[in-house]
C-alpha cells in the first residue's frame, strides 16, 4: 500500500495495535473501571455493542507507551513484581508494580500537568485500594499504595506522588459500587455532557438507538442532574473560590495601574515602568464590504466549549 498520508498511517497503526491488547478486549471490569460512568460499566456487564467508531483514543495509547517503557526499565530490578496479574471473586487485574519486600503497590498514572491539581481522583483511589486487595486475597502481604502521576507534556520536576496507607475498607466501598451497578434493572442515566461522550465514550450513539446519547442541555435542565461525585463537588467549590480571588486580584491590579499613569523608570527596588502606544485592533468593515459586493462573506470557526460554573444553592 502507497502511503499517502502519514498522519492516517500512523493513527491507524496505532488504533490496531490497541485493539490488539488484552485490556482492550478484556470482557471482565476491571478496578481502573470502577467509580467511572455507571452507565459505561453497565454496558460493559450487560454485552452492549459499542456504537462509537469516533471515540479517540490517542491519549490513551501514548499512556499505554508511557507504562510499557516504565515496566521495560523496571523489567531487570528483582525487587519488585511488574504487571502481575491477579484475580478474585470475579475480577482481574494487572498490577503496575508490587514490592513485596515493603508491601507497597504502585500504580503509574499519565496525566497532563494542568490536571495535576485534582490528582488523585476518588475513582484513582478506589482503583490502586481494589488492587491492595486483590493482591491481599491472593496471599500477599499489602501495607501501602501509591499513585504516581506523569504528566505526558511535563518533566521529572512534575511527577506527582499520591500515598496511603492500605485499607480493606475503602475496597469494599469500591466493590458496593460495582455490585449497586451490576443490581441495576436498566441502563442508569448518562452522568456527562454528550460533547465530551462524543469523544471518549465508546458507547455513545448521537441517534438513541442503541446506545448513549450523554447529556444534552437542550433536553435536560442543568439543575435536574445530581452529580454525586465528590471530588467534582470538591473541585466546583474551589474553581469557585478561585474565581473570586481572581476577580478581586484583578480589581486591586487595575487600582494599582491607574497610580501608575504618567509614571515611567525604575525604582529603587529594580522595577521598571514604561507606557507603550499600541495600535489600535484593526476589523473589516462589513458595512463597506456589502455594498461593494452585495454579501458579506463570513469564515465559521471550529466549535469550541465553554464552561459555566456558577453556585445554586446546592442540594
Amino acid at each position: 500500500m502507497t502511503v499517502t498520508d502519514p498522519k492516517e498511517l500512523l493513527l491507524t497503526a496505532l488504533r490496531a495495535g490497541d485493539a490488539k491488547r488484552s485490556r482492550s478486549t478484556q470482557v471482565q471490569i476491571g478496578p481502573s473501571e470502577v467509580g467511572g460512568c455507571r452507565r459505561k460499566v453497565w454496558y460493559r456487564l450487560n454485552d452492549q455493542p459499542e456504537t462509537n467508531d469516533n471515540e479517540l483514543k490517542l491519549a490513551a495509547i501514548m499512556g499505554t507507551a508511557i507504562h510499557a517503557e516504565i515496566e521495560r526499565a523496571l523489567a531487570d530490578n528483582p525487587d519488585v513484581l511488574i504487571e502481575t496479574e491477579v484475580e478474585y471473586n470475579g475480577m482481574k487485574a494487572h498490577i503496575d508494580c508490587f514490592v513485596p519486600g515493603t508491601g507497597d503497590v504502585i500504580d503509574w498514572k499519565t496525566s497532563k500537568v494542568r490536571n495535576l491539581s485534582y490528582f488523585p481522583t476518588n475513582q484513582q483511589r478506589w482503583q490502586v485500594q481494589l488492587y491492595g486487595y486483590l493482591l491481599a486475597n491472593n496471599g500477599y502481604a499489602v501495607n501501602r499504595v501509591s499513585l504516581v502521576a506523569i504528566a505526558r507534556d511535563g518533566d521529572e520536576r512534575d511527577v506527582k506522588v499520591h500515598t496511603e496507607d492500605y485499607n480493606e475498607s475503602i475496597a469494599l466501598e469500591a466493590l458496593g459500587w460495582l455490585a449497586a451497578v451490576k443490581e441495576a434493572k436498566e441502563a442508569p442515566a448518562p452522568e456527562k455532557d454528550a460533547s465530551y461522550c462524543q469523544f471518549y465514550c465508546k458507547f455513545y450513539d448521537a441517534s438513541g438507538q442503541m446506545g448513549c446519547v450523554g447529556l444534552k442541555k437542550e433536553r435536560i435542565p442543568v439543575s435536574d442532574v445530581i452529580i454525586t461525585d465528590a471530588d467534582v463537588d470538591k473541585n466546583a467549590l474551589l474553581y469557585l473560590q478561585l474565581a473570586a480571588q481572581i476577580k478581586e486580584l484583578e480589581t486591586q491590579q487595575d487600582s494599582l495601574k491607574a497610580s501608575f499613569e504618567g509614571v515611567m523608570g525604575t525604582t529603587n527596588s529594580g522595577i521598571e515602568l514604561s507606557w507603550t502606544t499600541v495600535k489600535g485592533r484593526e476589523s473589516v468593515d462589513s458595512d463597506e464590504v456589502e455594498k461593494l459586493l452585495g454579501f458579506v462573506p463570513k469564515k465559521v470557526g471550529a466549535e469550541s466549549q465553554r464552561l459555566s460554573v456558577k453556585q445554586s444553592g446546592g442540594k
